[in-house]
């Protein structure tokens, strides 16, 4: 009984740990949510690159527009493999615009887009659906698929 009091114990005091960390992260999330914007500005958007890229590559293509904070490759979240584009954030706002003359420049034989990363906006790509009649059929003409108002469905042929 000792032993389960002991471990009941243990676990009480990783939980609390565990809650002090949570609120420590809470608090600098909400301070890296005013630092976006600054981020933002200071990081670039690097297109068609290609998927054997490694971190180190894009560094040491871009080390002469100035100092790197951070590297981005972005990948699929169910596969794991490239995308095939980047962000690269630098310290300060000089190194963009020496970065984007390298729009249109050759990287491992690919030519390659450079431009300012875009303001990322919550919500921008939500569906609005303040029609109701507009909103309820949806029909898309490739893959068979369309929408009703009673939820998702598939258009397949039968087979006979």
């Amino acid at each position: 009984m000792t032993s389960y009091n002991d471990r009941l114990t243990v676990l009480d005091d990783e939980l609390k740990q565990l809650q002090g960390m949570t609120d420590c992260q809470m608090l600098t999330d909400d301070m890296d949510t005013d630092n976006n914007e600054d981020v933002d500005k200071r990081s670039i958007y690097v297109g068609n690159v290609d998927y054997s890229t490694k971190p180190q590559e894009l560094q040491e293509f871009f080390k002469s527009s100035g100092q790197i904070n951070r590297i981005t490759i972005m990948v699929d979240k169910y596969t794991g493999h490239p995308k095939g584009y980047a962000y690269v954030e630098f310290s300060n706002e000089d190194a963009v615009n020496n970065a984007i003359m390298l729009n249109e420049s050759l990287f491992k034989e690919r030519i390659i887009k450079v431009i300012p990363k875009r303001k990322n906006i919550p919500g921008y790509n939500r569906r609005r659906t303040n029609n109701r009649t507009r909103s309820r059929y949806r029909s898309y003409s490739r893959g068979g698929r369309y929408y009703s108002y009673r939820g998702f469905h598939r258009d397949y042929s039968k087979p006979y």
